[in-house]
């Protein structure tokens, strides 16, 4: 993945810095200023609100601005090493697009790859049992020999397993900061971003620019990324009221699957996957050839191969965007959304699901390994 830099980045960034630019906001300077962000930087306050923002947000931009230098932000992430991408601008994060308030920009440490697609996330208890540590390594250890991405969020406990275990069997693995870009937090897992890095074996990534603290209402709004990234997400344990739980139902709302390890019913660390299974809000997590068998990630080898042949055309994209996080479209709502011809849409699938991208589920229903 290369490092998506114009000359609007810098600008986009110090209007970021100075306003946490969130997709409503965005929306407004995009469409007002023409996407021309320099011209946005430094327009005049009779600009912006014809623009459409709010007044505390034009009353911090204009205030900030004096001490925000677009160059020097750039120089920040240079200093870490991190890209900018701008998730609207880039194919790789389609699948964020229908979460709740989609990151405007993300910002990468190390590479992340067409081929990391499609992922599963993991999450869990950060005081993971003796048992969960055995389930983890059972159930993840068979994913990632299918040549899987493996996305979590870096934290204690669960977490850095499920990156260890990934970099430990051969795997890929995207770590998922609740801060800034510029450190890997919490202390005690820095050593692990690291070798994610150093091995050149995925990325680490954060919607949350240099400088910027890991406060404790960061971590839920990050979990929407963890989950979103992923076709499915696995449970390993969790309690009856965690952070666990609360990606478990994003999850649910962005229509992922959830998978959840069963536990004793004495366990305090499993009353929440236990009960997501009683709801019938979670599969259960048997093992790792079940979860693949699921999400039908059978012909996931070969897309991987395949993406790496044939870089998608124009009229690739076209009709995989129609899908916009959906994970199951039939071909007459492909029509429908599309503005090609049928004739087009029906022969492009057909050498998409060739190349392992589409899969054709029966009935004329599509889905996106995306």
């Amino acid at each position: 993945m290369s490092q998506q830099k114009t000359d609007q980045t810098p600008y986009l960034v110090a209007i970021h810095r100075c306003i946490n630019l969130t997709q409503k906001r965005y929306k407004y300077l995009k469409t007002f200023f023409k996407n021309d962000f320099k011209k946005a930087f430094k327009a005049s306050i009779c600009d912006w609100q014809q623009a459409g923002l709010e007044k505390k947000v034009i009353e911090k931009f204009f205030t900030d601005r004096t001490k925000t230098n677009p160059k020097k932000e750039i120089e920040l992430l240079g200093k870490c090493d991190a890209s900018v991408i701008v998730c609207d601008s880039s194919d790789l994060f389609l699948s964020l697009k229908n979460i709740h308030n989609p990151p405007v920009l993300l910002f990468v440490r190390g590479e992340i790859l067409e081929t990391d697609f499609p992922s599963i996330s993991v999450v869990g208890s950060r005081k993971i049992s003796p048992y969960g540590k055995r389930a983890a390594h059972f159930i993840l250890e068979d994913i990632v020999r299918e040549n899987i991405t493996i996305v979590s969020g870096l934290a204690y406990g669960t977490d850095g397993l499920a990156h260890q275990i990934a970099l430990d069997n051969g795997g890929r693995t995207i770590g998922v900061l609740g801060n800034g870009i510029d450190e890997i937090c919490p202390k005690r897992n820095k050593n692990l971003g690291e070798r994610i890095l150093t091995e050149n074996r995925g990325a680490i990534i954060s919607e949350y620019l240099p400088g910027t603290g890991g406060r404790p209402e960061n971590f839920p709004v990050r979990n929407r990324i963890v989950a979103g990234l992923s076709r499915g997400t696995i449970l390993i344990e969790a309690a009856k009221r965690s952070g666990t739980l609360i990606t478990a139902r994003l999850a649910n709302e962005m229509g992922r699957e959830v998978f959840a390890v069963p536990g004793e019913i004495f366990s305090k660390t499993s009353e929440g996957t236990n009960q997501l299974i009683s709801d019938g809000a979670a599969h259960l997590a048997l093992s790792g050839a079940s979860i693949i068998e699921t999400l039908n990630f059978h012909h996931h080898k070969i897309t991987k191969e395949t993406r790496k042949d044939f870089p998608l055309s124009d009229t690739d994209r076209i009709i995989l965007q129609v899908f916009d996080g959906r994970s199951k479209l039939h071909i007459d709502d492909i029509y429908n959304l599309c503005s090609l011809e049928n004739s087009v849409i029906s022969s492009t699938l057909l050498l998409l699901e060739m190349r392992g991208i589409v899969h054709n589920l029966g009935n004329q229903t599509y889905d996106y390994n995306y």
